[in-house]
């Protein structure tokens, strides 16, 4: 019996990835970068492809391989080619670069028959050309086929810089007639069709995680994470728990070890916070997150036994709110234990 379950909820996946299409003027695509976010790449686009997704996003080259594999629609590169060797891993694979420098323009000239996407900056200060440097530039020898920014506030529908960047992504589009235009990710495709352009790149929200830093969540729980209770004791008041003794109990107090520690992907922002979930009763963390395991006061439980499982985020602990207690976000917190319990 293994000691951890991370569990991925198809049908919840693709109730996300209506929802986002549904709100969509365009066509929706989706960021699978990282692994699906930890959550596994191949099966996320298997699963889009069916459901008619036809534009996929991944940080590099061999991402965009390994989903080639399952699927014959776009692939965009975030990062482009950095060197001749990924360029024409790029087009072998047929593959679409984003080209972000003036470096990566001079480098993609010498394959300028096949497709290329262009990444403007309008506020990010991340990738993509300045502004105020594209009059300077020749891309009329290109095939570019989507011209694209991203949105650094959307998570904030009020934030003055989502209009400003509109504004200026609005400007820069001018220079790209007959040109696909993508804007919005989760939160920009609820702000609205303005903010999502031709092809939408939603992330976050198609895992389940709220786009949204000042609103509800609008999509449902698709990820999962349990722990199994290895050991249960009844331990006397004034009993230290864990590493440096950070916790002392102040009554008796039933407390369980559970299986699953920071090389799992938790963070040790945990350690005497947050909570664990056993059929819809909340049981607190306690003590010091170790390598592979974790205290829980299981006193309000007297039905969990050893060899049962608790949940950390799911159903009735959402992402956001291990986000919150751990102050990360749940891109993070999927990042790491989804691709931590991959690599095992």
């Amino acid at each position: 019996m293994v000691n951890k379950r991370f569990t991925f909820d198809k049908d919840a996946f693709l109730a996300n990835y209506a929802l986002l299409s549904a709100q969509t003027k365009g066509s929706c695509g989706s960021v699978v970068k990282r692994n699906a976010y930890g959550t596994g790449a191949t099966r996320a686009v298997r699963l889009l492809d069916k459901a008619g997704c036809r534009h996929f996003f991944v940080a590099t080259p061999a991402e965009g391989v390994e989903i080639r594999e399952v699927t014959s629609s776009n692939i965009y590169i975030l990062s482009g080619p950095t060197d001749d060797d990924e360029a024409r891993l790029i087009t072998h694979y047929q593959l679409i670069p984003v080209l972000n420098s003036r470096r990566q323009l001079t480098l993609w000239k010498s394959y300028r028959k096949h497709q290329c996407a262009v990444h403007v900056d309008t506020g990010m200060q991340r990738l993509g050309f300045e502004q105020q440097m594209l009059e300077t530039l020749d891309f009329s020898q290109l095939n570019v086929c989507l011209v694209l920014t991203h949105l650094a506030c959307a998570d904030q529908p009020l934030h003055p810089l989502n209009s400003k960047q509109l504004a200026d992504f609005k400007q820069v589009s001018r220079m790209f007639p007959n040109t696909a235009t993508s804007i919005g990710n989760s939160a920009g495709v609820f702000l609205g069709e303005e903010f999502q352009g031709e092809v939408a790149r939603p992330g976050i929200g198609l895992y389940g995680g709220n786009p949204f830093a000042v609103r509800d969540s609008p999509v449902t729980s698709v990820c999962t994470l349990e722990g199994r209770i290895l050991q249960i004791r009844t331990l006397e008041p004034n009993t230290s728990v864990g590493y440096g003794a950070s916790y002392t109990t102040d009554s008796l107090s039933r407390v369980g070890v559970v299986g699953i520690g920071y090389a799992d992907g938790l963070s040790c922002a945990l350690s005497n916070n947050g909570w664990v979930a056993f059929q819809e009763q909340l049981l607190p963390i306690i003590g010091k997150v170790s390598m592979d395991a974790i205290h829980i006061d299981c006193t309000k439980a007297p039905s969990l036994q050893e060899g049962d499982y608790v949940e950390f985020f799911g159903p009735t602990i959402s992402i956001d709110e291990m986000a919150t207690q751990t102050n990360t976000t749940a891109y993070e917190i999927l990042v790491q234990v989804g691709n931590s319990m991959f690599h095992d």
